[in-house]
């Protein structure tokens, strides 16, 4: 069997397999105890293990990225968070494992702002990377100030722990492959996903073609320009969002059976309601737009207020779509905005919490000290 051609089914799952039971063994290899540790062992399997499971996922699921420069990203943050992760579970020294848990959220971090996530970004840097560090630091200033202790030199149960993290691991990427389109079409089976997805690909793809024209027209100098930039713009968005209720009958289309409000108008899931909502608010933001675009277009020598009113509202209409589309850009002010709502709405809960921290940090260097001297 060709460890790295997963061709088909049986394949795929033995590669699985085999990546799961080189990761249980490294991990029982690595982890500490007084006998039976082998560093050279784990490091072998653990490596061979890494290079199975990445060859796995990128046949079964793809490239992470389109770009190049997201995929180095990718691999340098998912790559350092597992290193880590092996790092901070391995590891004797516990001071040395507060710091390799530390990298694990900075890595996991990197991977949330590829993900265009910057709030949950920061809020896992101040709990995690924050809190949770501090409280490591507690536990290692009131334990063992007295004499060393031994039991960071075993471990509980290392083979029941590798072989139990690890098979929930492949028990996690086998019901990924499964349910994937690779899987499906090997099986020969229709594909059936639950919920459906509230915009398809065909209206994700229109939905940033109209993005982009919308942000040509904005750009539009003249009414002429204008006018020949959103002379259809209507039409398309008729066939995404339908037709918006009070919009003159005549040139238009009347047939929106398909557009996304009616086909998600008998849908019970939270995620398409919301969606339905989103695609009304445009449809209805189509209308009040492109009617203001039309007024200008139609004027003699429309005024420079004129033409701004009808650009900037071309330019929220793009923000409306690219949101719908499920493409909205990151927004780079979001953790700033964050900031500025701690120390300014609520700057005594956030002051509160420095001090019983700070509090709680000298009382635990405090105690730390009694014990020392006691001892």
């Amino acid at each position: 069997m060709n460890l790295f051609a997963a061709t088909t089914a049986g394949n795929a799952v033995s590669q699985l397999a085999t990546g799961v039971i080189l990761g249980a063994l490294a991990f029982y290899w690595l982890l500490p105890r007084p006998k039976g540790r082998s560093v050279a062992f784990g490091t072998f399997a653990a490596i061979a293990s890494a290079v199975v499971l990445v060859s796995w996922v990128v046949r079964q699921f793809g490239d992470p990225a389109r770009d190049t420069v997201g995929q180095v990203l990718f691999w340098l943050f998912s790559g350092g968070a597992v290193l880590f992760a092996a790092i901070f579970v391995s590891q004797r020294n516990p001071a040395r494992g507060a710091i390799a848990f530390a990298f694990v959220i900075v890595s996991v971090c990197g991977l949330f702002l590829l993900l265009a996530a910057p709030f949950l970004m920061a809020a896992t840097i101040v709990i995690y990377a924050g809190a949770i560090i501090v409280t490591f630091l507690f536990v290692l200033m009131l334990s063992h100030t007295g004499e060393m202790a031994d039991e960071n030199d075993r471990s509980r149960e290392p083979l029941l722990g590798s072989l139990a993290g690890f098979a929930f691991l492949g028990l996690v990427l086998l019901a990924m492959y499964q349910s994937s389109p690779t899987a499906v079409a090997e099986a020969g089976r229709p594909e059936q996903k639950l919920p459906a997805r509230p915009v398809t690909a065909e209206e994700r793809a229109e939905l940033l073609s109209l993005a982009t024209d919308l942000q040509l027209a904005a750009a539009a100098k003249t009414k002429d320009e204008l006018h020949e930039r959103t002379k259809d713009l209507r039409d398309r968005f008729a066939d995404i969002v339908g037709i918006p209720p009070s919009a003159p009958e005549s040139g238009e289309r009347t047939n929106a059976a398909h557009s996304i409000p009616d086909r998600l108008a008998i849908a019970r899931d939270p995620q398409a309601i919301a969606i339905a909502r989103q695609a009304e608010d445009l449809r209805s933001a189509v209308r009040q737009t492109l009617n203001q675009v039309e007024n200008t277009t139609l004027k003699a020598n429309p005024t420079a207020a004129d033409m701004a009113a009808a650009v900037k509202g071309l330019a929220n209409l793009r923000e409306k779509a690219v949101l719908l589309a499920g493409r909205g850009e990151l927004p780079a002010r979001n953790v700033a905005n964050i900031g500025y709502s701690l120390y300014t709405d609520y700057l005594l809960a956030v002051e509160m919490a420095g001090s019983i921290l700070l509090v709680a940090t000298i009382g635990a260097v405090a105690i730390a000290g009694r014990k020392g001297a006691a001892a």
